[in-house]
């Protein structure tokens, strides 16, 4: 059987995540994501309210994995290892 490229869930905001462990445009996010502009704003809705990022108007507007999205990105490392 042929795994799908296609992503879940999980993985997008994992990637996410990993894209914003320095401050981002969303121009800079919607490239490395992979995501259409949609997609996008979608997510960073979900990580925003999960408290996984947060969203910075100064000195530009961009958006930062919080220390809970850090958390969260070693439990996916830790998840990888053991499969």
């Amino acid at each position: 059987m042929v795994k799908s490229s296609r992503r879940d869930t999980f993985e997008i905001i994992s990637d996410l995540l990993l894209n914003m462990k320095e401050h981002k445009r969303i121009t800079h996010l919607l490239y490395s994501s992979n995501l259409s502009y949609k997609q996008l704003v979608k997510y960073l809705k979900i990580v925003k309210q999960m408290g996984l990022a947060k969203e910075q108007k100064e000195p530009f507007h961009s958006y930062m994995i919080t220390n809970e999205g850090q958390f969260l990105i070693q439990l996916v490392k830790k998840r990888e290892e053991f499969n």
